[in-house]
């Protein structure tokens, strides 16, 4: 009888749970709210984003039609600089609805340099799409119109420029393919994206909740 009892005894000895320290179960549940947050991070930026190269893509098909009105080279500027202001306004309202309004520098300059990346992805495949099966080269014969005008062989001269120069530059933009065209753009628009996002998360910093 005491040999089963021991015999027992050794059986729930074996099976016992491993002891796990409360700082590791703290660090492992702080990892998997790390995560969790990084996802849901991932996700609203996603969504401000396409809203952001939405506006770029509009704000493009505005530039090409500047070539036949100049009012809507107006409104391209004016949908381009809007873009900003709403990648702010939703920084903000992530920060507030998400974080109960406390967020870090570095979380804010994150999420908007997320928006800036995805909202560029959208533009540059916009872009290949439009030079590749729409352009045909229209936007180049306009340039090349434009540069063969006085007004603007005038302002060369101007800028101390001769017009072998222009010449040259419009070879080597006939030669991009539009793959090369809109990666140079993705790019660009990554690194000015960097750029805005600096002073963007400076002002959007903040370690107070929000009360309401």
């Amino acid at each position: 009888m005491l040999r089963k009892i021991s015999n027992f005894a050794g059986c729930r000895r074996s099976f016992t749970l491993p002891y796990t320290h409360p700082a590791d179960k703290k660090r492992n549940a702080k990892e998997m709210a790390t995560r969790e947050e990084y996802e849901q991070l991932k996700a609203y930026a996603r969504t401000d984003g396409a809203i952001v190269g939405g506006l770029w893509i509009l704000s493009f098909a505005f530039f090409i039609g500047e070539f036949y009105n100049p009012l809507l080279g107006f409104l391209s500027l004016i949908v381009g600089a809007y873009s900003l202001v709403f990648a702010s306004l939703r920084l903000r309202r992530y920060r507030d609805t998400a974080l109960n309004g406390v967020i870090s520098f570095r979380r804010a300059l994150f999420y908007s340099m997320m928006i800036y990346f995805y909202a560029a992805l959208l533009m540059a495949a916009a872009q290949f799409v439009y030079f590749q099966f729409i352009d045909q080269g229209f936007m180049l014969s306009k340039y090349a119109e434009i540069t063969n005008t006085p007004e603007f062989k005038t302002m060369l001269s101007a800028y101390g420029m001769k017009p072998d120069d222009m010449k040259l530059a419009m070879d080597n933009l006939a030669s991009l393919r539009p793959i090369d065209i809109a990666l140079q753009f993705l790019t660009t628009n990554i690194i000015l994206g960097f750029m805005i996002s600096l002073p963007i998360a400076a002002m959007m910093k903040s370690r107070y909740r929000k009360r309401f």
